[in-house]
Formats: structure tokens, sequence, C-alpha cells
């Protein structure tokens, strides 16, 4: 893939990690599903992320929403989010097609996004292999994410655990995670995943079952205490 390279410059005496996002474009004319970009971020523990001696850690799957870009150009809204099953059926639950805005629960907990959402950010996998669990990796991977992309105004993730994916939707980067040790009730392991990621900042908004919002405009003091020093 054709893409940025953005360094974590995070060292101390026992580990030092960077990130490669990765995205693609191809050369035609605009049209709504350009409007959606996909990008993967491959983490390393080493100096430098195109090093080949340098170890893999894990990675992270989002996409980057251009909903103003998709007003600007004229663009159906509808058909940009139907571009992917994943995107289209998350977007019934936050975004009111008929009314071309926000759902009024989230615009309630987050006013300021009636007057200006142009980005979005949908996580749909983040992952971290198991030698680098237990060091917080994972909330500075989504700090930094929000520090990269400071341009959207919303970031949205399903805490959806990865050891009950469908067979039909497993990743290459599933079998590196031995998801045979991870929590076997469903339930258990949603509610445990949600509270994970509400420690990063996410918040549960009434109404969405199965989705959790962290928009940077408001301050959260669980995101602002991500140490991304300490491991």
């Amino acid at each position: 893939m054709i893409g940025d390279f953005l360094p974590i410059e995070e060292e101390d005496d026992l580990l030092s990690l960077n990130i490669e996002y990765r995205f693609s474009s191809g050369i035609h004319t605009p049209e709504a599903s350009d409007c959606i970009t996909e990008y993967k971020a491959v983490l390393y523990a080493g100096e430098y992320a195109d090093n080949s001696l340098n170890e893999y850690a894990g990675e992270m799957d989002f996409k980057i929403i251009s909903l103003g870009q998709a007003e600007a150009e004229g663009f159906s809204i509808y058909e940009m989010f139907d571009t992917y099953e994943y995107t289209f059926r998350h977007s019934q639950d936050f975004y009111d097609f008929e009314k071309q805005t926000l759902k009024k629960s989230i615009l309630k907990e987050f006013p300021d996004l009636d007057f200006e959402c142009n980005r979005l950010c949908i996580i749909e996998t983040i992952g971290i292999i198991p030698k680098f669990r237990g060091k917080g990796i994972g909330a500075k991977v989504f700090k930094d994410l929000v520090w990269r992309f400071d341009n959207c105004e919303l970031f949205i993730l399903q805490p959806y655990p990865l050891q009950f994916e469908h067979p039909e939707n497993k990743k290459a980067l599933l079998p590196k995670l031995d998801l045979k040790k991870f929590e076997k009730n469903k339930t258990a392991a949603i509610r445990s995943l949600s509270n994970y990621y509400q420690s990063w900042g996410f918040k549960k908004i009434k109404g969405m079952k199965e989705l959790l919002f962290y928009c940077p405009i408001y301050k959260n003091e669980a995101f602002d205490n991500i140490d991304m020093d300490d491991y």
C-alpha cells in the first residue's frame, strides 16, 4: 500500500515503538466511495517501522469518513456509507439519513457537533500480540491516532471481542493474538472490552447499544491521562 509513515517516538530502557499508517488511493474522477479512506496502522517494536529487524507488535484497521467533502461534492451520504457493509451497518445507528445529520442522542452528548462534523473515524480492529500486552499500548495507539488525525471530530468504535468473529471474517491478524486464552462468555467479554475502551475516554451514549464514541472537542480526563511515555 501507499501511505504515510508516522513514527511514535516513545523510548525508555525497555521498549521503543513506532507506527506506520498505510492507505491507498485510486486515480480517477472522484465519487461517493472516495469520501471513505481505509487505513491500516501497523505497530512495530524497534526504532523505525521500515527496518526489517524490528518486531511486529500489532495493528489497527480504521476508516476516515469525510462527510464535509461528500456534502461539498454533492454526493449521496447514503451511497457513501453504503460503500462498505461495516460502515453502512453502523451508520444506521449514529446517522439520521432523513435529516442528514448525526442522531439526536449523539448531538445531545456532543452538542458542538450540531454545528460542524466534517470527518468521522470508525475503528474496526485493534490487536496487540501477547508479548506486548499489559503495557497500555492499545491506549497509546489510540491517542496517537487522535493526534495524527486531528481533523476528525468524532471517533467511533464497536467493542466486539475478536474471539467471536465469524470464521468467514477472520483476518490474518487473528491467529497471532492467541484468542483461545480470552473470555469464553460473549456477554462478559463484551462488557469487559467496553469498560476497557471507556478507560481510554470512549463514552457510552443512551440508545447506542453497540457503539462507543470519543469526541476530541471536549475535555476528557480518561483520554488525557493516557501516558505516552510510561511502559
